[in-house]
């Protein structure tokens, strides 16, 4: 049996880049397919009333002092703290939404990589244009692709979603990129 995961994640989140980079692993050693389904994290936050995630100034000084350049270095990727974060994500996540979903894994990292990877603002259309090509990143403005980028926000918070990144398997929620070893153990397990 083929397990099935939904993965709700806004570029903007740096949580949701050290997931994003586990994604692969995931598929190869449990034969899981996971789904990935831009949302719009400020949106997800309004709807629930969240509106100053960061306003704790020692947690934010943690995040971004400690936690996130730990992760990196963990994780063996690049990060770089963005000059502009939070940034506006709702085009890029629009475009993302639009595309074909075989297509958003790659296009993700790629944007994951230029905001959390080396700091430039995914909110540049002169970046999102050397990263989309013309006919991906002009959808973005479309209705289509506005209601696909609802849509996704919406489901992701009917399902219990509370933040990003969500993953979810059979309806339980693994919220946070540390909870993606948890996840493949328990694919794992019920795999034995």
């Amino acid at each position: 049996m083929r397990h099935e995961i939904d993965f709700y994640y806004d570029i903007v989140s740096p949580y949701s880049y050290f997931a994003a980079i586990q994604i692969a692993r995931l598929e190869a050693e449990t034969g899981a397919r996971v789904t990935w389904k831009p949302i719009f994290l400020g949106g997800l936050f309004r709807e629930l009333g969240n509106t100053a995630p960061l306003s704790l100034a020692p947690k934010k000084h943690y995040m971004i002092e400690q936690d996130l350049p730990r992760l990196g270095r963990h994780y063996g990727v690049p990060y770089q703290q963005p000059a502009v974060f939070p940034t506006n994500t709702l085009t890029a996540q629009r475009a993302l939404a639009a595309l074909p979903v075989d297509e958003r894994p790659s296009v993700s990292l790629a944007l994951f990589d230029h905001y959390w990877g080396h700091g430039r603002d995914v909110a540049d259309i002169a970046l999102l244009q050397q990263v989309f090509n013309s006919t991906a990143l002009e959808k973005a403005g479309s209705d289509e692709a506005k209601s696909a980028l609802k849509n996704n926000t919406d489901e992701a918070i009917a399902r219990g979603a509370f933040g990003a990144p969500t993953l979810i398997w059979k309806e339980a929620i693994y919220f946070g990129a540390d909870r993606i070893q948890l996840l493949l153990n328990d694919l794992i397990e019920v795999g034995k």
